[in-house]
């Protein structure tokens, strides 16, 4: 296109949409560009901050008359590919609206929606979506990418909580999906975490009933990193699903934003939340006596073999779960990767503290983290593509990326942590919602086997054709 072309278009598309509708130069350009990671910049040609459906559909329909690719971003914590000037980026923030159905025990909520507000509004009525880790994470994007949170181990993965999905599709088309209404849609796209064959407008899941949990973390020296280690190992095979659990090494950064206490120091740490059989949902009562009782007591084990330098496990409100993993809430350059395990033991380890404490100068690592699987993560769903099911473990690697080098620290890090523990891994290795960048786009085909990476490469033949959302994961290369 001519210069003299795009500005027209962009004024014919102004014209079209209630929400802004911005060009490199503009004052809120940059601004909607940046995601929450700051590692990553989008630069498109046009950047639309969409108010309604309409916004997506005209801004679609933009995009494949002038031969520009559809890049999404709710809150920009996982990328995939960078929007570039040969992209328009729609930015779904304003797509907020949140509907909490206690009766039916569901929630519907827009594209562009975060966790927080879906968990405050239902806790109110003793439910809880199957958020991550992050309450400020977008939960469309989580969603469709697997969805491994606090309650994984009993209630499972939010991409099996989705009921339906609206969709606006390449042609600018907008279909409803689920499972008995276009299913094949529904299933390509749960699984293959968004952006790849449309841009979702609204979800609808289903809640759990969970008001109250016993969750919080055990924090021990790192120098006892190994005999916690052991103990972690043994304690956890026999844990109930009721409980979901992590053996985590974290490195504290020395910022203002971190808690005194631990400010710029790194421990060895059992975290995790046991629900239990919590209340009777829509009456918003806790975990039973009983219940309670069980958590404490699985916890307790830990307190009599040795105890810890800071104990924050306690009753509370699932409202409260984004304390268990205390992620980071403003905005930070940071680089992330996952992979299933089959085994947890020395071996990775060993690869954990070589990642965060190993080299001659500062990490820049911030934690490795081996959640505990199975349970009902391991239930199959033939109504989703999602497919990396038998993985006993889940391993996260994060690390900061701030100052000159540490980005390239960061990968040889996390490069070396996955060929060290290459003899671990599960089958299907690959966790679309740990890995961005050209990491996502390398490892997409091991989170599926050959016949479901066949069968996504077909739908997305079908559904968009001409490849308008190339910013995903590569399923048109398949072709």
């Amino acid at each position: 296109m001519t210069i003299e072309e795009t500005i027209g278009g962009v004024r014919e598309l102004a014209a079209t949409c209630q929400g802004a509708v911005l060009v490199p130069g503009d004052e809120l350009y940059a601004e909607t560009c940046q995601g929450w990671n700051l590692a990553w910049t989008h630069q498109p040609a046009v950047v639309v901050r969409v108010a309604s459906e309409s916004d997506v559909v005209q801004t679609v329909r933009y995009a494949a008359a002038h031969d520009l690719a559809v890049a999404v971003q709710a809150t920009g914590h996982g990328v995939t590919i960078p929007a570039d000037r040969q992209s328009v980026l729609i930015s779904t923030t304003d797509l907020d609206q949140v509907h909490i159905d206690a009766q039916a025990r569901t929630a519907t909520l827009g594209g562009g929606a975060i966790w927080e507000p879906v968990l405050a509004q239902a806790q109110e009525h003793g439910l809880a979506p199957l958020l991550g880790s992050a309450p400020h994470v977008g939960a469309v994007g989580y969603s469709l990418g697997g969805g491994f949170g606090w309650l994984a181990r009993q209630h499972g993965l939010c991409v099996d909580a989705i009921q339906s999905l609206r969709v606006v599709l390449a042609d600018g088309q907008v279909i409803t999906t689920s499972p008995s209404a276009e299913p094949e849609l529904f299933w390509a796209l749960c699984g293959s975490a968004g952006g790849t064959l449309g841009v979702v407008t609204e979800m609808t899941v289903a809640l759990a009933p969970v008001s109250e949990v016993y969750a919080g973390n055990l924090f021990y020296p790192v120098e006892s990193a190994r005999e916690v280690f052991e103990r972690y190992l043994e304690w956890s095979s026999g844990a109930p699903t009721e409980l979901t659990s992590a053996f985590t090494l974290m490195a504290f950064p020395p910022f203002d934003m971190v808690p005194e206490p631990l400010r710029g120091k790194t421990f060895a740490i059992v975290r995790g939340c046991y629900a239990g059989s919590s209340g009777a949902g829509l009456s918003g009562v806790g975990l039973s006596g009983a219940g309670q009782e069980a958590g404490v007591s699985l916890v307790d084990e830990w307190r009599q073999w040795r105890q810890p330098l800071m104990d924050t496990w306690v009753t509370m409100p699932f409202a409260r779960a984004g304390e268990i993993s205390m992620d980071p809430v403003e905005p930070i350059p940071a680089a992330a990767s996952g992979r299933w395990l089959a085994r947890l033991d020395s071996t990775v380890l060993e690869a954990m503290l070589a990642a965060v404490l190993g080299g001659d100068g500062p990490s820049p690592m911030l934690l490795a983290e081996a959640r505990q699987a199975g349970g009902a993560i391991s239930r199959d769903n033939p109504s989703v593509s999602f497919a990396a099911r038998d993985g006993a473990w889940l391993l996260e690697l994060v690390g900061i990326v701030a100052g000159p080098g540490a980005g390239e620290e960061v990968e040889r890090r996390i490069g070396a942590t996955w060929e060290q523990v290459a003899p671990n891994l599960a089958g299907l290795s690959s966790y679309l919602n740990f890995v961005e960048g050209h990491e996502r786009v390398q490892t997409a085909p091991q989170a599926f086997s050959p016949d479901i990476w066949s069968r996504l490469a077909t739908a997305k033949r079908h559904y968009d054709p001409t490849n308008v959302f190339r910013h995903g994961i590569p399923l048109a290369e398949s072709l």
